[in-house]
């Protein structure tokens, strides 16, 4: 059953709940040795095809098929699990703050990121805001020996996965660090930009004008 659009908040990870993006550490951690080698003259293709949100899921794959190959679903899982547990992480404590206040306020709290769902179901349990929140996350499917990308919980897929998960937009508000979540920061009534950097708030503020609250500007949330 779908939730109504005036009581989900939607977070995303990396970048506003913590600081950096624990699933491209995780893909470094899992292109060690041999697998690095192997992805050397196909690693500039993938960078430029993360250039472009059209191309990033085809650019992440080409990453991660190196990273787990000769690797079971299962294997990279219990991977991801344990590194997620041992990550360094720093926390950005007003968001975590926000979320917090908005479960005890009876909103239905959504994380949705682009990492995988193992790494941020365990990120998210270290933080102590899960369970109690919904986690939705990009998936991995088995591929020639190794691993691709299911669904990639950025952009508009972002705003797709959260549909399939029964969380249609519009939002009472969505909160973001980054450009790449346009789609989901115009789908709600409340757009929240935070940690972001000047390329990103000119972007998003071209994008959203009056709509947009800059969290990091002294009087934005007075």
């Amino acid at each position: 059953m779908s939730r109504r659009g005036s009581d989900v908040i939607v977070y995303d990870f990396d970048g506003t709940l913590v600081e950096g993006d624990i699933g491209a550490a995780f893909i470094r951690h899992l292109l060690q040795g041999w697998r690095r080698a192997l992805l050397l003259p196909f690693a500039p293709l993938g960078f430029a095809l993360m250039r472009f949100e059209a191309t990033r899921r085809a650019g992440v794959s080409i990453f991660l098929f190196f990273g787990a190959l000769g690797r079971s679903i299962d294997t990279i899982e219990a991977m991801a699990e344990r590194f997620a547990e041992t990550q360094p992480m720093r926390p950005r404590e007003r968001e975590l703050a926000w979320v917090r206040s908005d479960v005890r306020d009876g909103h239905r709290v959504v994380v949705a990121t682009g990492a995988f769902e193992p790494l941020a179901r365990v990120a998210l349990r270290r933080l102590g805001v899960y369970p109690g929140i919904t986690l939705v996350a990009s998936r991995l499917r088995p591929r020639w020996g190794s691993a691709g990308v299911a669904r990639h919980c950025t952009g508009e897929a972002k705003l797709r996965a959260l549909a399939e998960e029964g969380f249609p937009p519009p939002y009472v508000r969505a909160v973001s660090d980054a450009a790449i979540d346009l789609p989901l920061l115009r789908a709600a009534h409340e757009a929240v930009l935070v940690n972001a950097s000047e390329r990103c708030r000119l972007i998003v503020r071209q994008a959203l004008g009056a709509r947009l609250v800059d969290a990091d500007l002294p009087s934005a949330l007075s």
